[in-house]
């Protein structure tokens, strides 16, 4: 049967602070691979031509345990992982947590600038990657791991073991300035979050057999950002099939896959779903085995899940939900149901079983910070001792302006963090700033998100030029941050002058000023 599931919780203590826990659960990532065998023949991922089943994942899993070994990873070392959703990947990732060692999920649309700090802030003991990287850190390619899925079943020796509260996983994200923060998580977070959201769907994996109707699932979403690891582990515990589209996002492909597979759940960013609502073969595919469509990882508009509800009906009173959350928390703070949208109009829902939140100095109007704690919270950042993110009472400062309804629904009324969320993607702005100020001809510059109907928000640039010298062109200035930026974190829209910047008191520019003008 494997390890029991509750969804009952309680007051308990963890990194150092109270907090709320389930009462009980898994606590290893071995409980968690145990809890799958009950699935052998049935089919887990399917990427392209390929299609591997649970037992034979598993298997890989262990075989690639002695590549590892071989590659000088040892207890504790961290791994990093450079590619694309794929099987090897996923493998790497339980290969490293089977080992003992700490994954880390590197994003493959860097630049070579961000890989480069990147693997100077984590040190990692050896590199996996999907292409050949010229790094200061041993590597090899993840392709090899391949060869995992052609070894022979063997002896799958326990995980070491390690502290519940130890990092076990790091992922990575745009902070406020700067380049990508290392977000540390222990594996009492990575499990605590997929207890979140089975106790929230009633899926406990003791709970399901073999004869248990398989969820077909598509994942457009990386696997190195949290909403696409959550997915996937979702998935893999409730012994679904996952499948993995083959390159960049295409809204033709996504159709054809949902009706040939018969995928039942997408979750995807509101981008995603903008553009295969209006591809021009929507309405000429077969949609009907669709049944939950969950949108996160930037805000969604009732605008957008009215044109859903109107082109999907099968997803209209059940299938459309709404979630909340980020890096930092380790995966989801809040979750909204169909009932709860059309109850709540635009909310992110009411908070997962052990996550508690509160707003930070609130307004007449009740909007303030969001702070959130919960045993998904993030450690820190690795390299930053010194931050303050998460207080010493465990609470998370989110950065998001919010505030609560009288029964307990989050609504989020802005940012307060300098972060601009283009299609999903989060881009910190001052670390577009300073790439873009590098440029000789550079005065000043700022950076800034407007609306933009298909990716909710795009990246703006203002820059100030020497009025000495000609005016740089716009395609001059992305070129001259290619290379430092990832490709997401360029601007699609410059404005180019010798007018200064508008500031407020303590010359700090002036956002709002410049968003009024190009809303203008």
């Amino acid at each position: 049967m494997g390890t029991i599931w509750t969804g009952d919780t309680r007051a308990g203590t963890f990194g150092g602070h109270d907090g709320l826990l389930y009462e009980r659960g898994p606590t290893t990532f071995d409980d968690l691979l145990d809890g799958t065998t009950c699935w052998t023949d049935r089919t887990f991922l399917v990427h392209g031509d390929r299609r591997v089943s649970f037992a034979g994942f598993r298997d890989a899993a262990a075989a690639a345990r002695p590549l590892l070994a071989s590659l000088g990873v040892g207890v504790g070392d961290r791994v990093m992982v450079f590619g694309y959703n794929s099987p090897e990947w996923i493998v790497a990732l339980w290969a490293t947590w089977l080992s003992g060692a700490v994954p880390v999920l590197a994003n493959r649309w860097w630049s070579s600038a961000e890989i480069d700090h990147a693997v100077s802030v984590v040190q990692p003991a050896h590199v996996l990657a999907d292409t050949p990287l010229v790094i200061d850190a041993p590597s090899s390619s993840l392709t090899d791991l391949r060869v995992a899925f052609d070894a022979p079943p063997g002896e799958v020796a326990p995980t070491p073991p390690t502290d519940a509260d130890a990092t076990a996983l790091v992922l990575f994200t745009s902070g406020s300035s700067g380049m990508p923060k290392a977000v540390e998580l222990s594996r009492r977070a990575v499990i605590a979050n997929q207890h979140n959201i089975l106790a929230r769907n009633r899926r406990f994996p003791h709970l399901l057999d073999d004869d248990s109707p398989q969820a077909v699932s598509l994942a457009t979403t990386p696997m190195f950002h949290v909403g696409g690891l959550s997915s996937l582990l979702t998935h893999f515990l409730t012994g679904g099939k996952i499948v993995m589209t083959e390159g960049k996002f295409d809204a033709g492909r996504i159709l054809e896959l949902i009706e040939h597979e018969g995928i039942q759940i997408w979750g995807a960013v509101p981008t995603m779903a903008i553009r295969l609502l209006a591809h021009p073969d929507f309405a000429s595919r077969d949609l009907s085995s669709l049944k939950s469509w969950p949108l996160g990882g930037a805000p969604v508009t009732t605008d957008l899940l009215d044109r859903i509800r109107e082109k999907l009906p099968n997803l209209r009173t059940r299938g459309l939900s709404n979630t909340w959350g980020m890096t930092e928390a380790g995966g989801f703070l809040t979750a909204a149901d169909a009932r709860d949208l059309a109850s709540h109009p635009g909310t992110v829902g009411r908070p997962y079983g052990v996550v508690e939140l509160r707003i930070a100095d609130p307004d007449p109007a009740g909007v303030g910070e969001v702070l959130a704690r919960s045993p998904t919270v993030m450690n820190g950042y690795a390299g930053l001792p010194d931050d303050d993110t998460v207080d010493d009472d465990g609470w998370l400062h989110t950065g998001d302006l919010g505030h609560l309804s009288d029964d307990g629904y989050l609504f989020i009324d802005g940012r307060a963090k300098d972060v601009v969320i283009r299609g999903g993607e989060n881009i910190a702005c001052p670390h577009v700033e300073a790439a873009i100020a590098t440029h000789p001809d550079v005065v000043e510059v700022a950076a800034l998100g407007v609306p933009h109907p298909d990716l909710g928000e795009e990246l703006v640039a203002v820059v100030v030029h020497r009025a000495d010298r000609p005016a740089p062109s716009a395609q001059g200035l992305a070129s001259h941050v290619t290379g430092t930026l990832s490709y997401f974190a360029v601007p699609t829209r410059w404005e180019i002058r010798t007018q200064p910047l508008p500031t407020l008191a303590g010359e700090k520019v002036d956002k709002k000023a410049l968003a009024r003008e190009f809303a203008s």
